[in-house]
Parts: C-alpha cells; structure tokens; sequence
C-alpha cells in the first residue's frame, strides 16, 4: 500500500500532537523549568503547524492558515534553539525568533490566496535551516556537549538544517513541478522525514529535560546560606566573594577564583543513578573543603559545578591550589559500590589579570573550564586577559 502526501502529511501531525502533548504533561507534572518551557513551546507550536496545514487541505479558502502554520513552524525550530541556550546556562536569544517569526508571516501574508501552499515557501525553509542550524551549534556547546541526548538532538537539527536548504534551493531553481523536487522534497518525503526526525527529538529533549531535572538538584537546594551540599550557595558566595574583592582592592591584595566542574556528571546520573550523583557532589565538595586553603570561601553555584576565592601571591599559586585539589580527588573511589573515581575540569582567573570584578573572574574562569572541557575534562587552564587559554 502506497501513502499519498495528504495522508502522510495527516499521519506525521497525528505524531507531533502525541509526542507533543506527551512531552508537555511530563514537563507540567515533573519539573517545570525554563529549558522545558521553552522545548514545551516547541511541541506547542509543532500541534499548531500541523492544525493550520490540516485546516488547509480541508478547505484552501483558508489561505491565511499557512501563513499561521509557517509562522508557527518557525517558532516550533527556534524555541527549540532557545531552550538548548538556556539549558546551557546562556540567554534565550527569542527576540531573534521572534523577529524572523514576524519577517516570515508578513512574507506568507504578501500573496494572500493566490499564494497556495508554497506561500513564502521560500524564505520560511531559509529560516527554518538558519535556526536548525544555530540549535545545532548549541547544542555542541556547554553542558549540551558532554551529553549524549545533547549530541543527539544536534545530529536531528543538523539534518533540518541540511533537507531544508536543499529544499529551498531545488524549490527556488527548479520548482515545485521539477523531478527532483517531487521525488525529494514533496510533502510525502517531508512528512516521512519529519516523523523520525520528530521521534529522535521528542525522546533527546525529554531525557535531557529529566536531566537536568537531576543533575543541578543538589545545587539548587539551599539549607540558610548553604548548599545541600555543605558550602555557600550561589548566592551566599557572590555577596561573600563582592566584600572580599572590595577588600582586596583597596589594600591591593591578590585573590584568585578557581572555578571547578565534576566530569561527566550527567553521565554519572544516567548509568548509576541519582544516588551517585549526589555522592559524587557532596564528595567533591568535601574535597574542596580538605585541600582548598583555610580561609578561602567555597561557593556551590550549580550542580558539579563549585568556585574558590582565595587569597594568593602568585597565578603560580593559584594553580597549585587547584593541582592539590585534583590530586586530593582521584585519591579514592566514589563509594565502594560504583569503583569509579572522580575528576574535573579546573579554571583559574586571578585579579593580577582580570581585575578586582567578581563577574569578569567568573566568566574568565567559566571560559577556562569550557577550555578544558574541550580538551577532554581532567586539566587546568588559566585565562588571560586578553581572553587567551594558555
């Protein structure tokens, strides 16, 4: 038996409300953060592109539902690339999507009913592939990197990105009535693409939204001026970390923050649990407080990751701090039941090159650890001023 493109088209939408509805209540009942609100939003708006084409092949006087389903399409991609900056930790970047979202419906609004299907075709693929592609990079970057789920969901958008400008190119040279672009990049091609590619995403984003559900728990609980883990919340520490530069530039005093990242912590979740997980945090925050020196402050911002003020003379002695401390780690196993030992990824910023500026030496230090991230993780690297590893 052989689909037509409405059919299949009916088929592939059936799948985007499961998948999205699925993903939504998960989302409602579990924990509803930020990165989940914005990929809730996708799915939202991946029901509401495949409403507005249903109500099309329904009835084609409804000409200005395409340009809604376009518009919605568009949203569906970006919030997609949003949810994977946040999740990153970084800024949404959605005044962008809501821009092209604007550029797009206007363009598909343009013809009005002698626009047909392929509406502001066109430019919504372009844009469609740009935002695919920036999710892509995303989600190549930060947390989203080291895990699997995260390397997933960049092949999915990578492939968006690819079928997308080859649709818009056959569609742009050849047109709709070409060989190729009928045998290729049809609506029957499409929607058969889309259900895996929607399928792989669904899956990716859910296990990454439970993620990190679990992974920064522990960091976000706060017991007075504590983490759970036993040394100064985020906040506690920023106030702490202010006074204390404050005081050292006044008597020109050297200080240095050492930031410090558990590897492969989402990992550590997926394969033992949440368990070892908290094991994991609450041990090398024991670490921190053995090897770290007497009168640092110790900061616990989110999940595996931790931060070190502390007086030093030297960037020499900044990284000797930070050497004992790796030393210190690999020392013994995380608990006898899993035989695994701990490393991290260590970033040093000192106020000889960056200042006395509490959030120039954090984002220095954040730069460094991504440094030794992308070596491998297990290393220390300094930042300079000028923003160089060396």
């Amino acid at each position: 038996m052989q689909l037509d493109g409405p059919t299949l088209q009916i088929v592939s939408g059936l799948l985007v409300i499961l998948c999205g509805v699925s993903f939504i209540f998960n989302t409602a009942l579990n924990r509803n953060d930020p990165p989940g609100r914005l990929w809730s939003l996708s799915f939202v708006a991946g029901i509401m592109v495949t409403v507005a084409y249903a109500v099309y092949l329904v009835s084609a006087d409804a000409w200005w539902t395409i340009a809604f389903g376009n518009a919605a399409l568009v949203v569906c991609i970006g919030a997609l690339w949003t949810g994977s900056r946040v999740y990153n930790g970084r800024s949404s970047g959605f005044l962008l999507v809501g821009v092209l979202t604007g550029v797009v419906t206007l363009i598909s609004l343009i013809p009005g009913a002698d626009g047909g299907e392929w509406a502001g075709a066109v430019p919504l693929w372009l844009v469609v592939a740009l935002l695919a592609a920036l999710g892509a990079t995303e989600a190549l970057r930060g947390r989203l990197r080291r895990n699997l789920n995260g390397r997933i969901l960049a092949l999915v958008l990578f492939i968006v990105t690819v079928f997308y400008t080859g649709r818009a190119l056959a569609f742009a040279l050849e047109g709709p009535a070409s060989e190729v672009f009928r045998t290729y990049f049809d609506s029957a091609p499409t929607s058969v693409l889309n259900m895996s590619l929607i399928i792989t995403a669904c899956i990716a984003v859910s296990i990454l939204r439970a993620e990190g559900a679990g992974s920064n728990a522990v960091g976000d609980i706060t017991v007075g001026i504590h983490s759970a883990a036993g040394v100064l919340s985020g906040s506690a520490f920023q106030q702490a970390a202010t006074e204390h530069l404050e005081r050292g530039e006044r008597t020109e005093h050297g200080l240095a923050v050492i930031g410090a990242d558990i590897d492969n912590l989402p990992e550590i979740n997926t394969a033992f649990g949440r368990t070892a997980g908290d094991e994991a945090i609450a041990r090398f925050a024991d670490t921190l407080r053995g090897s770290a020196p007497l009168m640092s402050l110790i900061g616990h911002p989110a999940a595996g990751r931790f931060l070190i003020l502390a007086s030093v003379a030297s960037a020499t002695e900044a990284r000797g701090i930070s050497e004992r401390i790796q030393n210190a780690l690999v020392d013994g196993p995380l608990g006898e039941s899993y035989q695994i030992r701990l490393t991290a990824s260590f970033g040093i910023a000192d106020t000889f090159d960056h200042g006395y500026d509490l959030a120039a030496l954090i984002a220095a230090t954040s730069q460094a650890i991504d440094v030794v991230k992308h070596r491998g993780g297990n290393d220390i690297a300094v930042v300079t001023e000028a923003a160089q590893p060396i």
